[in-house]
């Protein structure tokens, strides 16, 4: 059943932007409410007339009867947000037809709407709330912060389920920060909320439950403020700052105490943040990392993971919570991972041990740890036979793309490999410096593999047809550098399902899967001798061979098929 609430923004949106109409009616239901319940003198506010508004609003504070409730007024009137447009006393005529209820579920517009609202990557969706409060209850609560606090969902959240909380937030946006404000104030809890930048203030472990919910893959260039009694550090923090978020989490929480937060796959399994992961499990800060389902956020489709943090775990526990969802609008199953987790359940849960996290380059999803262990026979690090490098990087404002035959060197692109031998003979060109390309140059017997984003899709150079041949940057090259091993018997493995699931393993990457060198150099191959190497290489070859005959014959019947009707009738 549609709101009234629903109803409302739908009406108004249609002329009038979905920001305005969402901003206006969280203020206008914050302002109604807090007359009704008596904290604020009654009036009737004028949302077209600036000047209007503001003596209103003045008079509000003046005869404001709670000290909470006129800090909130006093921000909004001093932060210069744009109040007046045409048709927003309408809303507030409707607005005052509704009941105290609906004038909450203002506050939760952009759930009703989902991804409609530009604004959602500023707040928890309720689930996800849910599924923290549900983690940790049983465990002390007496002091929570939310950090990153965007506009106090799960702020509020947590003030229906712990009554008597102290309730912290940090929030860098004072729009977000005034909205949390209304929303805890017409919910009668007191708060505190700094409108701070993170990353520029001291965090000290004084919390038992610390979340947080910070925007993802943000880059950053400033220096990171140092915490109080800190047991993370930042030394390790490059660019992307995804950990930094997670660092100022941990370094919030007491002894007894337990940090929820969200993050993207990509920063559990990235080379880049190896050494950041390394310190988490040599300091036994993990305590668990539970994969969630993909599409269960209002702004994103990557995999995600929230991960629990505490002190002293020797072990992590893995909780592989991918398929709790219901289908369509996909919203978290929250009881199902709930019982998974707290019964163990073995299809679901797994007791990994940080030394095997150790040996995993310290990867943290946990869907990893539920597939089968590989046994490679006679094992050996690819890195020891075979030498590993990425194509080359350009852009096409560097170097033009020309037509075959055209320029000096064939490029070879992710479009030109087929899971086959490398045909060279239409590959686009491109004219560059010498000493630029001179090692990337491709050699026969070279297995070209993409690294990037479309799959896992191999070829094996077996002729470059005189022409001098590079890979683009988004291509991982494998050259054999001694006779352990030979090239195509190699290929020939990558290629079976035993190679594919090694991997497909090694992938890492949240939306847009990659294939890093290190992980490639790392990944077991199986050395067998080369008496057998070389019967696979024969058998590949003879039934290569047969297979372009049986291409070629299929290409012949059906260009017969499609010429049937003019070989039996003559005009």
């Amino acid at each position: 059943m549609v709101s009234k609430i629903e109803l409302i923004y739908r009406a108004k949106t249609k002329n009038m932007d979905n920001s305005a109409v969402r901003y206006y009616m969280k203020l206008q239901s914050y302002l109604i409410y807090m007359q009704r319940h008596g904290k604020i003198k009654h009036t009737h506010f004028d949302f077209e007339d600036y000047r209007v508004f503001e003596e209103k609003m003045k008079r509000a504070i003046e005869s404001c009867q709670s000290s909470t409730t006129k800090k909130v007024l006093v921000s909004i009137l001093n932060n210069n947000f744009t109040y007046i447009r045409d048709g927003a006393n309408d809303i507030y005529k409707q607005l005052l037809e509704c009941e105290d209820k609906e004038l909450l579920e203002a506050f939760e517009i952009e759930s009703i709407m989902g991804p409609m609202l530009s604004c959602s990557n500023f707040i928890t969706e309720d689930c996800l709330s849910d599924l923290v409060i549900k983690l940790h209850e049983g465990r002390s609560n007496k002091k929570i912060i939310d950090l990153c606090s965007g506009k106090g969902r799960f702020l509020a959240r947590a003030a229906n389920s712990y009554k008597n909380s102290e309730l912290s937030g940090v929030e860098i946006s004072m729009t977000n920060v005034i909205e949390s404000k209304m929303l805890l104030d017409m919910m009668s809890v007191k708060n505190s909320i700094l409108t701070e930048d993170l990353f520029s203030i001291p965090c000290a472990p004084d919390y038992d439950l610390v979340f947080s919910d910070f925007p993802w893959r943000m880059s950053i260039y400033q220096d990171i403020r140092e915490d109080k009694d800190s047991t993370f550090s930042y030394e390790n923090i490059k660019k992307n700052v995804d950990w930094a978020f997670a660092g100022k989490a941990i370094n919030s929480i007491n002894e007894n105490g337990r940090a929820y937060v969200l993050m993207p796959t990509g920063a559990l399994n990235s080379t880049l943040d190896e050494k950041i992961r390394k310190q988490v499990i040599d300091k036994g800060l993990l305590e668990m990392s539970i994969s969630l389902p993909a599409g269960t956020r209002f702004f994103t489709n990557i995999d995600y993971s929230l991960l629990v943090f505490s002190k002293g775990n020797e072990n992590v526990k893995m909780v592989d919570a991918t398929s709790f969802y219901t289908k369509g609008r996909k919203k978290l199953k929250v009881d199902n991972i709930i019982n998974a987790i707290n019964n163990n359940s073995s299809e679901y849960v797994k007791i990994i041990d940080n030394s095997t996290i150790t040996e995993n380059s310290y990867k943290l999803n946990s869907q990893p740890y539920f597939m089968e262990k590989i046994i490679v026979p006679h094992a050996k690090q690819l890195q020891t036979v075979a030498k590993t490098f990425r194509g080359i990087q350009y852009s096409s404002k560097q170097y033009i793309d020309l037509g075959p035959g055209e320029g000096k060197y064939s490029v070879v692109k992710i479009s030109d490999i087929n899971d086959d031998f490398l045909d060279c003979s239409g590959l686009s060109t491109v004219d560059m410096p010498e000493d630029k390309v001179q090692k990337y140059l491709l050699k026969v017997n070279d297995i070209l593999i993409v690294s990037k984003g479309y799959g896992l899709k191999l070829a094996y150079v077996k002729d470059l047809c005189g022409k001098q041949v590079i890979p683009t940057g988004n291509l991982n090259v494998i050259r054999i550098k001694n006779s352990d091993v030979l090239p195509l018997y190699l290929y020939t493995f990558l290629m079976s399902s035993k190679g594919q699931a090694l991997l497909e393993q090694n992938l890492a990457g949240a939306s847009i899967k990659s294939l890093s060198k290190k992980a490639l150099d790392e990944m077991d191959i199986p050395a067998i001798d080369i008496d057998t190497q070389e019967v696979i290489e024969n058998r590949y070859l003879m039934l290569q061979k047969k297979i372009v005959e049986l291409k070629k014959d299929l290409k012949d019947a059906e260009e017969k098929q499609s010429n049937i009707f003019e070989s039996e009738v003559k005009s």
